[in-house]
């Protein structure tokens, strides 16, 4: 373990058991994954877990954890209780393992598309997407064309980028899509005046709890990678890892 992971583990610990656990909200801990077992040459970072450690993932989940949708019903109804909801960044094609997976489980998730990357190498396909919109536990939402910092555009660029992914994802889906994540968690102002006019539910990197009366535009979640084993998966629930 690097020196970085160990002074962000100890501090973890210290908030955790010295404040956080006596005044923690109640509501809903929403979960990033993104690839699932394939090498990306530009994971530099650990994005891609193996699917057996998903699966372990997942069957923990399910014992332990009331797992609920992330879509209008939760977010309006049910964050008066603690859940957890999965939700994937990127649209990886070993993303159908995880689905496989998720399916056999009966758990629900939403999949963030880069419709840019669509029938790309090491992406899901049109057809894919055909797929597995059909079933009923995915929620398919977009994540930009290009998978782009929206920061760094322009504000026309940022609207093509936005605008463009929905038309597609809806044509391909023949379903109004009203899910979206920002790539790499970023967003100006602009950015995010855009999406609040596209999109009704709007998934952020900020890390943290979706309580009562959350922005539902502004959702909270935090990141899973391929080192976190069950342990490390129960603290990043718990808000070991709020204060950052």
């Amino acid at each position: 373990m690097s020196l970085k992971k160990i002074v962000k583990s100890a501090i973890g610990e210290m908030f955790y058991h010295g404040y956080y656990r006596y005044v923690k909200p109640t509501g809903n801990r929403t979960l990033i994954y993104h690839a699932f077992g394939s090498k990306l040459n530009h994971d530099s970072y650990g994005i891609s877990i193996n699917p057996k450690l998903f699966e372990e993932h997942l069957k923990f989940l399910k014992d332990n954890y009331i797992l609920l949708p992330l879509n209008h019903e939760t977010l309006d109804n049910k964050l008066d209780i603690n859940s957890v909801s999965i939700t994937i960044d990127d649209g990886y094609k070993d993303n159908l393992v995880a689905i496989e997976l998720m399916e056999k489980y009966q758990i629900p998730y939403t999949i963030y598309i880069s419709t840019g990357l669509i029938d790309k190498e090491q992406y899901l396909t049109t057809q894919d997407l055909k797929d597995i919109s059909k079933l009923e536990l995915c929620t398919l939402g977009t994540h930009s064309v290009n998978h782009v910092h929206l920061s760094k555009l322009k504000k026309e660029e940022q609207y093509n980028e936005l605008y463009n992914s929905k038309v597609f994802l809806e044509g391909v889906i023949d379903r109004k899509v009203v899910d979206f994540s920002y790539p790499y968690g970023e967003y100006d102002c602009s950015a995010k005046e855009i999406a609040d006019s596209l999109y009704e539910i709007i998934s952020t990197s900020h890390i943290g709890i979706n309580s009562v009366r959350c922005d539902k535009k502004m959702l909270k979640r935090i990141e899973i990678i391929a080192s976190d084993d069950i342990q490390s998966l129960r603290k990043k629930i718990d808000g070991y890892y709020d204060f950052l």
